[in-house]
């Protein structure tokens, strides 16, 4: 059986990526992939690029990535882009949008949001009227291809859902995960990843299992981190940190 690690939503976070890399160590998972978005609201983007480019052999293009490689629509983004420099930005570019693979007998395909976009979401929180459709949506590809999973990131949060012999799957966030964990007086913010076990490669049809992992780390070093950098709209960054609630730039 081979295990593969599915990362997404870096975020410029070295210190919530390095805590995740050290767990998929001591799992013994040599394979990692990642779902994009390496960029965009933490204060070490460069180091996480260059970080994620060493250690994931596979890496798609996230919607932040698209628009700090190339259209870099507000301060924010223009600083990223300093940040990481030229040739950085232009990996970043020249990610692909998904990735194919087998896995016990499976088709499983890689993508940032949706078929359609990577700046696309689905309207998972809903889940009355409409959903199905919605998850359905996420199987419909132009090129024909027809997978039996779809792993996509984007939205931040976990999510796992089984529809007509079909598997929809989410790892979360490793940084500015929307799913923080209250203990008392406490407020957690986890990194959060998945774990994937099967036949890689096999087309002979075989045992599959996923896995949702989350891992505390010293986000309030990350949040110090951001305080002491000159990246615009840092205090957003900040509050999505504290309180796991997206904040629309």
């Amino acid at each position: 059986m081979d295990k593969i690690a599915i990362i997404s939503d870096v975020h410029g976070n070295l210190i919530a990526l390095k805590e995740v890399l050290k767990d998929i160590k001591n799992q013994k998972i040599e394979h990692i992939y990642c779902l994009g978005d390496l960029v965009a609201k933490g204060a070490e983007p460069k180091e996480t690029v260059e970080l994620v480019r060493k250690k994931c052999e596979v890496v798609i293009k996230g919607n932040c990535d698209d628009i700090v490689s190339e259209n870099m629509e507000t301060s924010e983004h223009k600083w990223n882009r300093k940040q990481i420099g030229e040739k950085n930005a232009q990996y970043l570019k020249n990610l692909p949008l998904s990735y194919d693979f087998l896995l016990s007998g499976l088709k499983v395909r890689l993508i940032h949001a949706s078929p359609n976009s990577m700046y696309d979401s689905i309207n998972y929180y809903d889940i009355e009227e409409g959903l199905n459709d919605q998850i359905k949506g996420m199987f419909k590809f132009d090129d024909g291809y027809k997978p039996d999973i779809v792993i996509f990131g984007h939205i931040h949060s976990p999510f796992i859902y089984r529809l007509d012999k079909k598997m929809l799957l989410n790892p979360g966030s490793v940084s500015n995960g929307c799913d923080i964990v209250k203990d008392g007086k406490n407020t957690y913010n986890l990194a959060s990843y998945m774990i994937l076990e099967g036949e890689l490669n096999s087309k002979e049809k075989g045992i599959i299992s996923y896995e949702i992992v989350k891992i505390p780390y010293d986000y309030k070093k990350e949040i110090d981190n951001l305080q002491k950098s000159d990246m615009p709209n840092k205090k957003l960054a900040i509050k999505e940190l504290e309180t796991g609630i997206y904040n629309k730039r």
